[in-house]
């Protein structure tokens, strides 16, 4: 739908910086990386931030270290997901041991579908709750999910490869269970090409984390561990796009209003960014058909990003064909979204 585009000053930043890691030799393992930790573990507010070189290989060592650690050996993820979370949890050594079905409306988990996920099991001392938040918003009933699964002895680890800059009642994604990794790759909501965030509030984890995405070279105290490290150029540029998520969202929040203001004067149900308690990013703009088909309830809809996915990986498979994105990128022509609107107006005509 059209090229990805970063902030000027984004860019400025990266190129003023990117001398200094050449004139210095600090190619790996240098100030870019920690810079970038500050700056995530200040902004999420957890104790612990990590950078990876992706939220894959950030969920994968989570998933590996809480079997080593923590002794979990089983994955719950929701039916509403990228593939690749269901091949990460056999690549990490874990059993994937079910889905949990996804609410039609927000494409995520409620509480009550992650309570039926829960019913049948006595034994949840080796369970983990593995949870995508979708679209750019925290699941909604994040809160009450992470209560029900902290009394019931469930370890949650958080996908937030959607949610960088979203919030729910002022809190991050990724604070809410017990860790979470976020996501800066080309397409994301804060995009860096590549590159990823582990952050959490445990702070055994986190300072295993530390040494596990290098080998656990220097301090040799651990039986696992790979090399997940981000290299200096790839924390600088995502330090440069990161520190200006303000600027991306309010900007995506603005081509929003235009989406929200033709949806209300249409009556077409969107998911709500900007909803009591929610702040989202505007990694996706979707729009939903509460009952049937997007495309039968929106014929004349034809500009249309990609679907948050076009596969269910569990039994909730009427949100493959119940929803549509709306395109929504940093800097976008005002002239794309009015087409948008017009196919909109014409889908109700």
């Amino acid at each position: 739908m059209g090229v990805i585009k970063l902030p000027g000053s984004s860019l400025e930043f990266f190129k003023s910086n990117l001398d200094e890691i050449f004139e210095t030799g600090s190619l790996a393992e240098g100030p870019w990386n920690q810079r970038l930790s500050d700056l995530a573990q200040t902004y999420c507010g957890t104790t612990c931030a990590i950078p990876t070189t992706s939220n894959g290989s950030g969920l994968m060592a989570l998933l590996h270290l809480y079997k080593e650690y923590r002794h979990r050996t089983e994955v719950l993820i929701q039916s509403n997901t990228m593939y690749g979370v269901k091949t990460l949890v056999n690549a990490a050594g874990l059993t994937l041991s079910g889905f949990i079905d996804c609410n039609p409306l927000t494409l995520m988990p409620s509480l009550r579908d992650v309570e039926t996920a829960l019913e049948d099991r006595s034994n949840t001392a080796t369970l983990i709750v593995l949870l995508s938040h979708i679209g750019g918003i925290i699941n909604p009933e994040m809160d009450a999910i992470a209560s029900l699964c902290q009394e019931r002895g469930v370890t949650v680890i958080e996908d937030c490869a959607h949610s960088f800059g979203a919030t729910l009642n002022g809190k991050h994604s990724g604070a809410f269970g017990d860790a979470g990794a976020y996501s800066f790759y080309a397409t994301k909501a804060v995009p860096a090409g590549e590159g990823g965030i582990v952050v959490t509030n445990d702070e055994e984890i986190g300072r295993a984390l530390t040494d596990y995405v290098k080998y656990d070279r220097f301090n040799q105290l651990m039986n696992i561990g790979v090399n997940i490290r981000m290299s200096e150029t790839q924390a600088l540029l995502v330090y440069s796009v990161a520190k200006e998520v303000g600027e991306i969202i309010d900007n995506k929040s603005k081509i929003a209003a235009r989406y929200v203001e033709a949806c209300q004067e249409l009556g077409i149900r969107y998911i709500d960014q900007e909803a009591q308690y929610t702040r989202g990013n505007y990694y996706k703009f979707i729009v939903l058909a509460e009952n049937g088909s997007i495309a039968d309830a929106l014929p004349e809809l034809k500009t249309m990003t990609s679907k948050v996915y076009d596969y269910c990986l569990g039994k909730s498979h009427i949100i493959t064909t119940n929803h549509a994105c709306l395109p929504i990128w940093y800097d976008q022509p005002p002239e794309v979204a009015e087409g948008v609107v017009a196919e909109l107006t014409m889908s109700r005509a």
